[in-house]
Protein backbone atom coordinates (compact mmCIF):
# COMPACT_ATOMS: atom_id res chain seq x y z
CA UNK A 1 0.00 0.00 0.00
CA UNK A 2 2.83 2.55 1.01
CA UNK A 3 4.15 1.42 -2.68
CA UNK A 4 0.96 2.64 -4.30
CA UNK A 5 0.15 5.78 -2.41
CA UNK A 6 3.99 7.02 -2.93
CA UNK A 7 4.06 6.19 -6.93
CA UNK A 8 0.59 7.94 -7.50
CA UNK A 9 2.19 10.94 -5.84
CA UNK A 10 5.40 11.16 -6.60
CA UNK A 11 4.24 10.72 -10.52
CA UNK A 12 1.22 13.02 -10.24
CA UNK A 13 3.35 15.68 -8.91
CA UNK A 14 5.79 15.31 -11.84
CA UNK A 15 3.37 15.51 -14.25
CA UNK A 16 1.38 17.89 -13.16
CA UNK A 17 4.34 20.28 -12.69
CA UNK A 18 5.36 19.04 -16.37
CA UNK A 19 1.72 19.88 -17.77
CA UNK A 20 1.73 22.97 -15.68
CA UNK A 21 4.31 23.98 -17.20
CA UNK A 22 2.80 23.49 -20.80
CA UNK A 23 -0.28 25.31 -19.85
CA UNK A 24 1.58 28.61 -18.24
CA UNK A 25 3.41 29.08 -21.42
CA UNK A 26 0.62 28.54 -23.34
CA UNK A 27 -1.78 31.18 -21.57
CA UNK A 28 1.06 33.15 -21.19
CA UNK A 29 1.21 33.74 -25.15
CA UNK A 30 -2.37 33.72 -25.37
CA UNK A 31 -3.20 30.09 -26.39
CA UNK A 32 -6.96 28.89 -25.68
CA UNK A 33 -6.44 25.89 -23.10
CA UNK A 34 -9.68 23.45 -23.77
CA UNK A 35 -8.17 20.76 -20.80
CA UNK A 36 -5.54 20.62 -18.17
CA UNK A 37 -5.75 16.94 -17.67
CA UNK A 38 -3.82 14.90 -15.12
CA UNK A 39 -3.86 11.10 -15.76
CA UNK A 40 -5.13 9.20 -18.68
CA UNK A 41 -8.10 7.05 -19.34
CA UNK A 42 -11.65 8.14 -18.18
CA UNK A 43 -12.22 11.73 -15.95
CA UNK A 44 -12.67 10.73 -12.43
CA UNK A 45 -13.05 14.74 -11.61
CA UNK A 46 -13.73 17.42 -13.82
CA UNK A 47 -13.75 21.19 -13.55
CA UNK A 48 -14.62 24.48 -15.26
CA UNK A 49 -13.11 27.85 -15.51
CA UNK A 50 -12.19 30.62 -17.61
CA UNK A 51 -12.60 27.95 -20.84
CA UNK A 52 -10.72 25.68 -20.08
CA UNK A 53 -11.37 21.66 -17.66
CA UNK A 54 -9.22 20.61 -14.93
CA UNK A 55 -9.26 17.06 -15.10
CA UNK A 56 -8.18 14.39 -12.93
CA UNK A 57 -8.66 10.87 -14.96
CA UNK A 58 -8.83 7.38 -13.30
CA UNK A 59 -4.83 6.47 -14.69
CA UNK A 60 -2.40 8.04 -12.17
CA UNK A 61 0.47 8.23 -15.11
CA UNK A 62 0.99 10.87 -17.80
CA UNK A 63 -1.19 13.83 -18.71
CA UNK A 64 -2.05 16.42 -20.94
CA UNK A 65 -2.76 19.92 -21.92
CA UNK A 66 -5.18 20.26 -25.08
CA UNK A 67 -4.93 23.57 -27.19
CA UNK A 68 -6.59 24.93 -29.48
CA UNK A 69 -5.17 24.23 -33.10
CA UNK A 70 -2.16 22.59 -31.68
CA UNK A 71 -3.77 19.21 -33.37
CA UNK A 72 -6.34 20.60 -35.85
CA UNK A 73 -5.70 23.44 -38.53
CA UNK A 74 -7.90 26.07 -36.58
CA UNK A 75 -6.97 29.92 -37.58
CA UNK A 76 -8.00 32.32 -34.61
CA UNK A 77 -6.08 34.48 -32.24
CA UNK A 78 -6.44 32.03 -29.84
CA UNK A 79 -5.09 28.82 -31.85
CA UNK A 80 -1.56 27.66 -31.26
CA UNK A 81 -1.09 27.13 -34.71
CA UNK A 82 -1.21 31.02 -35.27
CA UNK A 83 1.50 31.91 -32.58
CA UNK A 84 5.06 32.97 -33.83
CA UNK A 85 7.80 30.05 -33.39
CA UNK A 86 9.15 31.39 -31.19
CA UNK A 87 5.84 31.37 -28.92
CA UNK A 88 5.24 27.66 -30.09
CA UNK A 89 9.25 26.68 -28.83
CA UNK A 90 8.33 28.58 -25.35
CA UNK A 91 5.44 26.44 -25.02
CA UNK A 92 6.55 23.03 -25.79
CA UNK A 93 9.94 23.33 -23.88
CA UNK A 94 8.28 24.62 -20.43
CA UNK A 95 7.24 21.17 -19.70
CA UNK A 96 10.71 19.70 -19.53
CA UNK A 97 12.23 23.02 -18.09
CA UNK A 98 9.79 22.49 -15.08
CA UNK A 99 10.69 19.17 -14.76
CA UNK A 100 14.12 20.57 -14.39
CA UNK A 101 13.04 23.08 -12.05
CA UNK A 102 11.07 20.59 -10.11
CA UNK A 103 14.42 18.26 -9.73
CA UNK A 104 16.59 22.02 -8.80
CA UNK A 105 13.62 22.58 -5.90
CA UNK A 106 13.78 18.86 -4.71
CA UNK A 107 17.32 18.85 -4.19
CA UNK A 108 16.78 22.36 -2.37
CA UNK A 109 14.25 20.67 -0.11
CA UNK A 110 16.75 18.43 1.22
CA UNK A 111 19.76 20.48 1.36
CA UNK A 112 17.77 23.48 3.28
CA UNK A 113 15.72 20.48 5.50
CA UNK A 114 18.84 17.77 6.21
CA UNK A 115 21.73 19.64 4.92
CA UNK A 116 24.28 18.94 2.66
CA UNK A 117 27.74 16.72 3.14
CA UNK A 118 30.47 19.65 2.74
CA UNK A 119 34.26 19.29 1.98
CA UNK A 120 35.00 18.62 5.72
CA UNK A 121 36.22 14.75 6.74
CA UNK A 122 34.08 13.88 9.32
CA UNK A 123 35.15 10.27 9.66
CA UNK A 124 38.15 8.08 8.06
CA UNK A 125 38.92 4.89 7.93
CA UNK A 126 42.32 4.01 9.67
CA UNK A 127 42.93 1.35 7.00
CA UNK A 128 42.61 3.17 4.20
CA UNK A 129 44.67 4.23 1.93
CA UNK A 130 43.56 8.22 2.29
CA UNK A 131 44.65 7.69 5.99
CA UNK A 132 48.08 5.96 5.14
CA UNK A 133 48.87 9.04 2.64
CA UNK A 134 48.24 11.53 5.83
CA UNK A 135 44.17 12.42 5.21
CA UNK A 136 42.92 13.00 9.50
CA UNK A 137 39.34 13.76 10.42
CA UNK A 138 38.65 17.60 10.69
CA UNK A 139 40.93 18.39 7.11
CA UNK A 140 39.06 19.96 4.48
CA UNK A 141 39.22 18.86 1.34
CA UNK A 142 40.15 21.78 -1.19
CA UNK A 143 40.72 20.20 -4.64
CA UNK A 144 40.89 16.61 -5.62
CA UNK A 145 42.59 16.17 -9.35
CA UNK A 146 42.84 20.14 -9.58
CA UNK A 147 38.87 20.61 -9.62
CA UNK A 148 37.51 22.58 -6.61
CA UNK A 149 35.59 21.12 -4.19
CA UNK A 150 32.57 22.41 -2.41
CA UNK A 151 30.53 19.52 -1.58
CA UNK A 152 30.38 15.76 -1.32
CA UNK A 153 29.77 15.06 -4.72
CA UNK A 154 32.59 17.13 -6.32
CA UNK A 155 34.82 14.79 -4.20
CA UNK A 156 33.09 11.49 -4.85
CA UNK A 157 32.48 11.78 -8.42
CA UNK A 158 36.01 12.63 -8.95
CA UNK A 159 37.94 9.90 -7.14
CA UNK A 160 35.21 7.30 -8.02
CA UNK A 161 35.76 7.75 -11.79
CA UNK A 162 36.91 4.29 -12.73
CA UNK A 163 39.07 5.65 -15.12
CA UNK A 164 41.79 6.88 -12.47
CA UNK A 165 43.93 4.48 -10.44
CA UNK A 166 45.12 7.10 -7.95
CA UNK A 167 43.81 10.88 -7.36
CA UNK A 168 45.51 13.97 -6.24
CA UNK A 169 43.70 15.53 -3.34
CA UNK A 170 44.84 19.29 -2.16
CA UNK A 171 43.64 19.66 1.51
CA UNK A 172 43.55 21.87 4.33
CA UNK A 173 44.14 21.46 7.72
CA UNK A 174 45.07 24.29 10.67
CA UNK A 175 45.19 26.80 8.19
CA UNK A 176 48.02 24.82 6.16
CA UNK A 177 47.75 23.39 2.53
CA UNK A 178 48.64 19.82 1.78
CA UNK A 179 48.65 17.15 -0.94
CA UNK A 180 48.45 13.56 -1.47
CA UNK A 181 48.67 11.22 -4.12
CA UNK A 182 45.97 8.40 -3.27
CA UNK A 183 45.34 5.31 -4.96
CA UNK A 184 41.78 4.20 -5.45
CA UNK A 185 40.88 0.94 -3.72
CA UNK A 186 38.69 -1.20 -5.85
CA UNK A 187 36.60 -4.36 -4.58
CA UNK A 188 34.39 -6.98 -6.12
CA UNK A 189 30.38 -6.80 -5.68
CA UNK A 190 27.80 -9.29 -6.29
CA UNK A 191 25.19 -6.86 -5.36
CA UNK A 192 23.95 -8.77 -1.78
CA UNK A 193 23.07 -7.16 1.69
CA UNK A 194 23.42 -9.50 5.21
CA UNK A 195 20.29 -9.90 7.29
CA UNK A 196 21.42 -8.96 10.62
CA UNK A 197 20.50 -11.01 13.97
CA UNK A 198 21.21 -9.06 16.89
CA UNK A 199 22.67 -6.07 15.50
CA UNK A 200 25.37 -8.84 13.56
CA UNK A 201 25.88 -10.05 10.19
CA UNK A 202 24.52 -13.18 8.58
CA UNK A 203 25.05 -15.55 5.54
CA UNK A 204 21.20 -14.75 4.80
CA UNK A 205 21.31 -12.53 2.02
CA UNK A 206 19.19 -10.18 -0.15
CA UNK A 207 19.55 -8.81 -3.02
CA UNK A 208 20.69 -4.75 -2.72
CA UNK A 209 18.48 -3.48 -5.74
CA UNK A 210 16.72 -4.86 -8.66
CA UNK A 211 19.98 -3.58 -10.58
CA UNK A 212 22.28 -5.66 -8.85
CA UNK A 213 24.03 -8.61 -10.42
CA UNK A 214 23.13 -10.84 -7.68
CA UNK A 215 19.33 -9.84 -8.67
CA UNK A 216 20.06 -10.14 -12.50
CA UNK A 217 21.33 -13.80 -11.67
CA UNK A 218 18.26 -15.23 -9.45
CA UNK A 219 19.27 -14.57 -6.09
CA UNK A 220 16.11 -13.94 -3.65
CA UNK A 221 15.17 -12.41 -0.53
CA UNK A 222 15.85 -15.09 2.55
CA UNK A 223 19.00 -17.29 0.22
CA UNK A 224 21.62 -18.79 2.61
CA UNK A 225 24.89 -18.73 0.95
CA UNK A 226 26.85 -21.43 2.20
CA UNK A 227 30.01 -21.63 -0.42
CA UNK A 228 31.61 -19.11 -2.87
CA UNK A 229 33.97 -20.99 -5.62
CA UNK A 230 32.81 -24.29 -3.52
CA UNK A 231 34.40 -23.06 -0.67
CA UNK A 232 32.23 -23.52 2.25
CA UNK A 233 31.82 -20.29 4.06
CA UNK A 234 29.96 -19.73 7.55
CA UNK A 235 30.56 -15.60 7.97
CA UNK A 236 29.55 -12.76 6.17
CA UNK A 237 33.25 -11.60 6.16
CA UNK A 238 34.15 -15.14 4.54
CA UNK A 239 31.64 -14.37 1.73
CA UNK A 240 32.68 -10.56 1.12
CA UNK A 241 36.33 -11.79 1.74
CA UNK A 242 36.05 -14.70 -0.90
CA UNK A 243 34.65 -12.97 -3.57
CA UNK A 244 37.50 -10.31 -2.92
CA UNK A 245 39.88 -13.42 -3.70
CA UNK A 246 38.02 -14.19 -6.90
CA UNK A 247 40.76 -14.61 -9.94
CA UNK A 248 38.09 -15.48 -12.93
CA UNK A 249 35.83 -13.14 -14.41
CA UNK A 250 32.91 -14.87 -12.77
CA UNK A 251 31.82 -16.13 -9.08
CA UNK A 252 29.97 -19.12 -8.47
CA UNK A 253 27.64 -19.20 -4.74
CA UNK A 254 25.84 -21.54 -3.58
CA UNK A 255 22.77 -20.89 -1.52
CA UNK A 256 20.26 -23.05 -0.04
CA UNK A 257 16.65 -22.13 -0.59
CA UNK A 258 13.68 -23.74 1.40
CA UNK A 259 15.88 -26.94 1.63
CA UNK A 260 17.47 -27.09 -1.60
CA UNK A 261 20.62 -26.38 -2.88
CA UNK A 262 21.05 -23.81 -5.80
CA UNK A 263 24.40 -22.30 -7.69
CA UNK A 264 24.79 -19.31 -9.22
CA UNK A 265 27.36 -17.60 -11.70
CA UNK A 266 27.43 -14.06 -11.20
CA UNK A 267 30.03 -11.57 -12.58
CA UNK A 268 30.81 -9.68 -9.89
CA UNK A 269 31.08 -5.17 -10.45
CA UNK A 270 34.08 -3.75 -9.83
CA UNK A 271 33.63 -0.85 -7.26
CA UNK A 272 36.28 1.74 -5.94
CA UNK A 273 35.94 1.86 -2.50
CA UNK A 274 35.64 5.38 -0.62
CA UNK A 275 37.16 4.75 2.67
CA UNK A 276 36.00 8.57 4.40
CA UNK A 277 33.26 10.45 4.52
CA UNK A 278 32.40 14.25 5.21
CA UNK A 279 30.38 16.04 8.03
CA UNK A 280 26.93 17.99 6.83
CA UNK A 281 27.09 21.37 6.16
CA UNK A 282 23.50 23.26 6.06
CA UNK A 283 24.82 26.52 5.34
CA UNK A 284 22.88 28.70 2.18
CA UNK A 285 25.55 29.03 -0.69
CA UNK A 286 26.55 24.93 0.21
CA UNK A 287 22.82 23.59 -0.10
CA UNK A 288 22.47 26.49 -3.46
CA UNK A 289 25.44 25.16 -4.85
CA UNK A 290 24.72 21.03 -4.15
CA UNK A 291 21.01 21.68 -5.67
CA UNK A 292 22.78 23.26 -8.73
CA UNK A 293 24.90 20.84 -8.70
CA UNK A 294 23.41 17.30 -8.41
CA UNK A 295 20.90 18.68 -11.09
CA UNK A 296 23.27 19.11 -13.65
CA UNK A 297 25.30 16.06 -12.96
CA UNK A 298 22.19 14.17 -13.65
CA UNK A 299 21.72 15.83 -17.05
CA UNK A 300 24.92 14.77 -18.06
CA UNK A 301 24.71 11.23 -16.89
CA UNK A 302 21.23 11.04 -18.74
CA UNK A 303 23.59 12.10 -21.92
CA UNK A 304 25.82 9.37 -21.10
CA UNK A 305 23.91 6.70 -20.67
CA UNK A 306 21.89 7.92 -24.19
CA UNK A 307 25.20 7.42 -25.75
CA UNK A 308 26.28 4.04 -24.05
CA UNK A 309 22.71 2.44 -24.99
CA UNK A 310 23.35 3.59 -28.87
CA UNK A 311 27.32 2.43 -28.81
CA UNK A 312 26.12 -1.06 -27.30
CA UNK A 313 28.06 -0.18 -23.63
CA UNK A 314 24.29 -0.85 -22.07
CA UNK A 315 21.99 -3.51 -23.54
CA UNK A 316 18.04 -3.41 -22.98
CA UNK A 317 18.63 -5.25 -19.45
CA UNK A 318 19.80 -1.68 -17.84
CA UNK A 319 16.96 0.13 -18.89
CA UNK A 320 13.42 -0.16 -16.51
CA UNK A 321 9.99 1.21 -17.02
CA UNK A 322 7.14 1.47 -15.02
CA UNK A 323 7.24 -1.74 -12.80
CA UNK A 324 10.96 -1.33 -11.86
CA UNK A 325 10.54 2.76 -11.38
CA UNK A 326 7.36 1.90 -8.67
CA UNK A 327 9.59 -0.99 -7.20
CA UNK A 328 11.85 1.74 -6.68
CA UNK A 329 9.88 4.22 -5.24
CA UNK A 330 8.60 1.64 -2.66
CA UNK A 331 12.24 1.23 -1.58
CA UNK A 332 12.72 4.76 -1.23
CA UNK A 333 9.32 5.83 0.43
CA UNK A 334 10.60 2.75 3.15
CA UNK A 335 13.93 4.34 3.79
CA UNK A 336 12.66 7.26 4.80
CA UNK A 337 11.58 11.29 2.77
CA UNK A 338 14.73 11.78 2.25
CA UNK A 339 15.12 9.10 -0.22
CA UNK A 340 12.26 9.47 -1.66
CA UNK A 341 12.23 13.15 -2.42
CA UNK A 342 16.08 12.72 -3.73
CA UNK A 343 14.25 9.52 -6.05
CA UNK A 344 11.57 12.21 -7.22
CA UNK A 345 14.01 14.71 -8.15
CA UNK A 346 16.07 12.05 -10.71
CA UNK A 347 12.80 10.70 -11.94
CA UNK A 348 11.29 14.75 -12.86
CA UNK A 349 15.27 15.06 -14.31
CA UNK A 350 14.48 11.72 -16.21
CA UNK A 351 11.13 12.83 -17.74
CA UNK A 352 12.17 16.26 -18.57
CA UNK A 353 15.19 14.55 -20.44
CA UNK A 354 13.76 11.64 -22.41
CA UNK A 355 10.98 14.57 -23.31
CA UNK A 356 13.89 16.34 -25.21
CA UNK A 357 14.80 13.93 -26.88
CA UNK A 358 13.69 14.39 -30.85
CA UNK A 359 11.47 11.21 -31.25
CA UNK A 360 7.89 12.02 -32.37
CA UNK A 361 5.06 12.19 -29.99
CA UNK A 362 7.73 13.65 -27.70
CA UNK A 363 8.26 17.17 -27.35
CA UNK A 364 11.83 17.11 -28.46
CA UNK A 365 10.23 16.25 -32.20
CA UNK A 366 7.68 19.40 -31.58
CA UNK A 367 10.81 21.40 -31.16
CA UNK A 368 12.41 19.83 -34.35
CA UNK A 369 9.80 20.50 -36.48
CA UNK A 370 9.88 23.89 -35.48
CA UNK A 371 13.11 24.27 -35.90
CA UNK A 372 12.78 22.83 -39.77
CA UNK A 373 9.71 25.41 -39.50
CA UNK A 374 12.28 28.52 -38.75
CA UNK A 375 14.38 27.65 -41.36
CA UNK A 376 12.36 26.84 -44.26
CA UNK A 377 9.80 29.97 -43.65
CA UNK A 378 6.96 28.07 -43.24
CA UNK A 379 5.03 25.33 -41.07
CA UNK A 380 4.72 21.31 -41.76
CA UNK A 381 1.14 20.69 -42.59
CA UNK A 382 -0.76 19.39 -39.13
CA UNK A 383 -2.08 15.92 -40.71
CA UNK A 384 1.48 15.21 -41.91
CA UNK A 385 3.05 16.03 -38.73
CA UNK A 386 0.03 14.62 -36.47
CA UNK A 387 0.44 11.17 -38.44
CA UNK A 388 4.52 10.67 -37.57
CA UNK A 389 3.53 12.07 -34.40
CA UNK A 390 0.98 8.74 -33.99
CA UNK A 391 3.56 6.65 -35.43
CA UNK A 392 5.56 7.70 -32.99
CA UNK A 393 3.42 7.38 -30.10
CA UNK A 394 2.34 3.15 -31.51
CA UNK A 395 6.50 2.58 -31.35
CA UNK A 396 6.83 4.33 -28.28
CA UNK A 397 4.10 2.27 -26.99
CA UNK A 398 5.34 -0.77 -27.83
CA UNK A 399 8.80 -0.30 -26.66
CA UNK A 400 7.22 0.45 -23.15
CA UNK A 401 5.14 -2.88 -23.61
CA UNK A 402 8.84 -4.22 -23.67
CA UNK A 403 10.92 -2.74 -20.90
CA UNK A 404 7.66 -3.41 -19.06
CA UNK A 405 7.71 -7.63 -20.03
CA UNK A 406 11.39 -7.30 -19.08
CA UNK A 407 10.47 -5.10 -15.55
CA UNK A 408 8.36 -7.99 -14.74
CA UNK A 409 10.85 -11.04 -15.59
CA UNK A 410 12.76 -9.35 -13.31
CA UNK A 411 10.61 -9.06 -10.80
CA UNK A 412 9.39 -12.64 -10.73
CA UNK A 413 12.79 -14.18 -11.77
CA UNK A 414 13.01 -17.44 -10.10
Amino acid sequence: MLTLIASILVFSAIVLVHEFGHYKAAKSVGIKVYEFAIGMGPTVLKREKNGTVYSIRAIPIGGFVQMEGEEEDVKTSTSYSTKSVWQRFKVVAAGPVMNFVLALALFLIVAFSFGVYGNTIDFIDENSNEYAEGLRTGDSIISVNGDKSYIWEDIYYEITNPDNTYYTVEYERDGVLKQAKISNNYRKIVGVTSKLVDGKTTTTVSPSDVTSPAYEAGIKDGDVITKINDVPVSSWEEITSNIEKTSDKAVKITVERNGETMDFTIVPQTQISVKFNTALDKSFSTAISSSAYKTVYFIKLMFKTIAQLVTGKLGSDSLGGPVMVISMVGEAAESGILSLLNLAAFISINLGFMNLLPIPALDGSKLVFLVVEAVRGKSIPVEKEGYIHFIGFVVLIGFMLFITYKDILRLFRI
